[in-house]
Parts: C-alpha cells; sequence; structure tokens
C-alpha cells in the first residue's frame, strides 16, 4: 500500500496564490484575454443610431489633406484623422484648422513601423512621443491609436490600454491607397470589396489623406452623398463610440484606465 503524504504549503505560496486571486479578480476580461490569445482592437461599433465612423490616416504628404478638409467643411462633415507625429510637426496649420473645423485628432504612432515588432518599452516610447506632439499641436487629449499598417498583437493592446489609448481598425476599407480610381473607391465603401459589407450605421470606414491616395479628393464628395442619402451621419470615432452599446469584436471591449500624464 502506499500512502500519499500532501506537505502543508508554504506561506509565500499562499500569499502569492492569495496575490494571483485578487489580480484575476480585479481584472478578469483582461486576464482571460491574456491568456485566451484574445487582445483585438475595435473595428466597428453596435449603435442605435445611424452613425458611421469616418477617419482618414496621414503619414506623409504635402497635396491631398487641404483639398479634403475643404470637402468636409463644404458638406459640414467631421471626421477622425489619425496623424503620425512627423508630419503633424511639419504641418501645424494643417492640425489646427482640423481642430477648428471640429475634426478629431488621434495618434497613427511617430515613425511608421509595425508596432507589434517593438519591444513594450519602444512601443510606450513611440505612443508617448507622438502624443506629447499631438497634443501639443492640437490642444486635444489624444486617446485613440491607429496602428501604422493595421499591425497589432497583444503587447500593442496592452501597453496602448495602460496608457489609456484604445485601439481603432475599420470594418470599410476603401483601399484608396491602391489608386484604383475614383469609383473602385466609391464602390468599395458603398457595397464592399468584391461586393461584401458597404458601410452601415455602426461602422467605420478607412480613407486616407496621404498623397498616396488621390482619387480620395474625387471620391470623397460622392461617397458622403450616397451616404446622406440613405440617413446615415458621418461621425468622428469617437462620437460613434459614445453611442455605442458595444464594440465588435468582442474581445475589443476593453475597460480603459487613466491616461499617464505627458511628461512636459
Amino acid at each position: 500500500m502506499r500512502f500519499i503524504i500532501f506537505k502543508k504549503p508554504s506561506w509565500r505560496n499562499v500569499i502569492l496564490w492569495g496575490i494571483f486571486l485578487v489580480v484575476l479578480v480585479t481584472y478578469r476580461d483582461n486576464v482571460i484575454s491574456v491568456f485566451s490569445g484574445k487582445l483585438k482592437p475595435i473595428y466597428s461599433a453596435q449603435v442605435t443610431t445611424q452613425q458611421i465612423g469616418l477617419t482618414f490616416d496621414i503619414s506623409w504628404g504635402e497635396q491631398t489633406a487641404e483639398p479634403i478638409l475643404d470637402i468636409l467643411k463644404e458638406k459640414g462633415i467631421r471626421a477622425t484623422f489619425f496623424l503620425s507625429s512627423p508630419w503633424a510637426s511639419k504641418h501645424e496649420d494643417l492640425i489646427k484648422r482640423m481642430v477648428a473645423d471640429g475634426h478629431e485628432i488621434a495618434s497613427h504612432g511617430n515613425r511608421h513601423v509595425d508596432l507589434n515588432t517593438l519591444s513594450p518599452g519602444e512601443l510606450e516610447k513611440e505612443i508617448l512621443t507622438s502624443q506629447e506632439v499631438l497634443e501639443r499641436i492640437s490642444g486635444q487629449k489624444i486617446s485613440l491609436l491607429r496602428p501604422p499598417n493595421g499591425a497589432y498583437d497583444n503587447k500593442v493592446i496592452g501597453v496602448s490600454q495602460k496608457l489609456g489609448y484604445r485601439v481603432i481598425q475599420w470594418s470599410v476599407d476603401s483601399l484608396d491607397w491602391k489608386r484604383p480610381g475614383p469609383e473602385a473607391v466609391i464602390n468599395n465603401v458603398m457595397n464592399g470589396i468584391r461586393n461584401g459589407h458597404g458601410a452601415q450605421p455602426g461602422d467605420i470606414i478607412l480613407f486616407h489623406a496621404s498623397d498616396s491616395a488621390p482619387d480620395t479628393i474625387k471620391a470623397l464628395p460622392v461617397v458622403i452623398d450616397r451616404l446622406k442619402s440613405k440617413n446615415y451621419e458621418l461621425v468622428p470615432v469617437s462620437e460613434l463610440l459614445k453611442n455605442a452599446s458595444t464594440t465588435w469584436p468582442p474581445e475589443s471591449n476593453l475597460t480603459s484606465p487613466e491616461k499617464t500624464p505627458v511628461q512636459q
């Protein structure tokens, strides 16, 4: 006959298990997401309104941003601009115009690099460097981040959340950066790529206002008019999220902590 002898756990192990259980209960959703590999950015929102988030990425260029601002002002539309901080530093007047026209300023990082290739320390520096520049120029608090090239992983989501950011992707892609022609850009937004999912309430539309997307200038007025004809309302992302009951995918529903202040 064999006897199994259970050893009394040490106080050290008891304390460690106690700490783990406290963390698990307090941050249950985040802990479960980390261990299941399910940290996700926000692609769209569930809304009871007719609102659609309109977004533009800018990382370089001199020719496209101002005409787009003219179109938005003429149509009475406010949007979210995800800006790289080097571009913003060179175009302070345009940033101030965006703010004056009622647009939301958000971060597209500092360098245009895939954030998931950086260490946690490098990633934090990247985000905070961009934040300092964008907040100084715009006077807005920056709380939304769109990773360059849409590249993310658990690390990107986790570090961003710690710094008070919500990571934003898109559910409708205009593919304007491919320069397919204005009609193709219009079709991608209204009917979806390959006749898939066209823009509907709760969606987030991706355009570019960099010089890589000259077709946007001709396509944008048509897109705005057609969406308005469906009684849809184009708004900045923060406004869309404010009126949302939840976000998609479910793993994107993380509670954001208080933002770490920017060191001046």
